[in-house]
């Protein structure tokens, strides 16, 4: 793969090919066909990856672990939720902010991209009109029992965090930037992650435009959804001025349910290995909001600065890793 800054992406680029079954392996495509994006970069066709901006996650973030009771939340099957079902970030775009907007300009125009080449990317009008493109930046659900002086819910996308397909543990590699100086963190698991991607932190996201799916079922409108799958592949964080909320606090909740600088490159270019990224999408089956646990919350949310007291900033936790110059 090979990163791209979002200052730079041109999604007159892209290149989309039909989604498809997996003849070889059948499994992989059981629920959804899929295909690979492409990217026209010095006059060869790689698969991309997109450098975002450094943000601020004022509110979304990962989901929780307990509804707003406290109470375990559960999948469709009655257990708790799995870090790959929770493995999930979810940035909130601030379109005062120049680079954000700039982010979410990239983003609205692969959207556009996607729907304009419905036909050229099903093959004939027929087929196109089977489907409906899920876009990859979204508005919040209205929440009919908020307060009507409530500060409305920013636009926001999805990027899902990269997993090993036979541990589960975490692929996306975590970076700790303390006075510039930037470091490789240990985070096998969701816990790990949510000690620096939380409430206040400055983050700097990569992360691939990893497939193109269309699902197989068709959803309650009689349409089935096509869209882009995004994977987390690497996070730059510098520490969050508030202090780690425990597990069972839930001071920062998310109240909607929407789910029914100068140029620095992160990573190498690596050798792309299609068979491996096929598996990895089919361990996370249906694609983003399709099938979403019940009273789902989230643990890095939105919350005024004004309601809860902040607690001293405790001091930064390094992790172990290796130490990074030049990623």
């Amino acid at each position: 793969m090979s990163t791209i800054s979002y200052k730079s992406f041109n999604a007159e680029n892209l290149k989309f090919t039909t989604p498809e079954e997996n003849k070889t392996i059948p499994d992989i495509t059981k629920y959804q066909l899929m295909s690979w994006p492409r990217y026209l970069k010095d006059g060869r066709e790689i698969i991309p990856q997109i450098q975002g901006p450094w943000m601020t996650l004022n509110t979304y973030g990962i989901p929780g672990k307990n509804d707003k009771s406290g109470q375990p939340l559960k999948n469709q099957a009655g257990q708790p939720l799995t870090d790959r079902e929770r493995g999930k970030l979810k940035i909130p775009f601030n379109l005062s902010d120049p680079d954000s907007q700039k982010l979410y300009q990239v983003l609205k125009e692969i959207d556009k991209k996607c729907e304009e080449e419905k036909e050229q990317i099903w093959g004939d009008k027929k087929k196109a009109n089977v489907y409906k493109y899920q876009p990859l930046v979204r508005q919040p659900a209205e929440n009919p029992d908020a307060d009507e002086n409530a500060p409305q819910k920013p636009d926001y996308v999805t990027i899902k965090f990269d997993f090993d397909s036979k541990t589960s543990e975490i692929k996306t590699k975590v970076y700790q930037n303390v006075d510039g100086e930037r470091t490789e963190v240990a985070t096998p698991t969701l816990d790990d992650v949510s000690k620096y991607v939380r409430y206040k932190c400055e983050y700097r996201p990569v992360f691939a435009l990893a497939k193109l799916f269309g699902a197989k079922a068709a959803g309650d409108d009689g349409k089935r959804k096509y869209g882009l799958g995004l994977k987390l592949k690497h996070i730059e964080v510098k520490p969050s001025s508030v202090s780690a909320q425990d597990d069972n606090d839930n001071a920062f909740v998310d109240d909607d349910d929407d789910e029914k600088v100068e140029r620095r490159v992160l990573v190498k270019e690596s050798k792309v290995e299609e068979t491996q990224n096929t598996k990895d999408e089919a361990e996370d089956g249906e694609d983003e909001d399709e099938k979403s646990p019940v009273n789902e919350s989230v643990a890095v949310a939105a919350k005024e600065e004004d309601d809860e007291k902040e607690k001293p900033t405790p001091k930064a936790r390094r992790g172990r890793g290796t130490r990074t110059t030049n990623v």
